[in-house]
């Protein structure tokens, strides 16, 4: 009798381990991600407070690896950043993603595209062209948030033309 419970236990543990996972639709979510990078620039480039509503897609513990600096952790830490930017004379900055891929659990994903960014040097204005990557994760409420943003230059700031 014991045995008997046992393998039923078993049988019924092997058949809930081997049951499939709802599918998630990979094609949704690259779009659902592409559009969510693409809506974070718009909302940051035409806010009052650019660093605000950069750090609003940020996750809390997120972190940004910016080059020729050290790693910023958290939101607080990630504003101040961009707030030090954003003070640069002449600064701008555009972005949008080229690639997306999410993950097959459908909750873990990242952006890769370029920037331009422009700001006053010493003989005049200045553009910098490079790449960013940035990791997303979905949240429980289905948005998704950076946990991770990466950008480098692709070379040295050129004169603005």
């Amino acid at each position: 009798m014991r045995f008997t419970a046992s393998l039923s236990s078993l049988t019924f543990l092997a058949v809930v381990g081997c049951t499939a996972q709802p599918s998630v639709d990979l094609d949704a979510e690259r779009a659902a991600l592409m559009a969510v990078d693409e809506a974070w620039f718009e909302a940051y480039s035409t806010s009052d407070n650019p660093a605000d509503a950069f750090v609003a897609k940020m996750a809390d513990d997120a972190a940004l690896l910016a080059p020729d600096a050290p790693l910023a952790q958290g939101r607080e830490a990630i504003h101040a950043v961009i707030t030090e930017l954003e003070a640069m004379p002449g600064f701008s900055v555009t972005w949008g993603p080229d690639a997306v891929e999410v993950g097959s659990g459908g909750d873990l994903g990242y952006t890769m595209g370029s920037y331009e960014m422009n700001m006053e040097g010493p003989d005049g204005m200045m553009r910098v062209e490079g790449k960013y990557l940035t990791v997303w994760q979905k949240q429980g409420d289905g948005t998704w948030m950076v946990i991770a943003d990466m950008f480098n230059a692709d070379g040295p700031p050129m004169p603005k033309m």
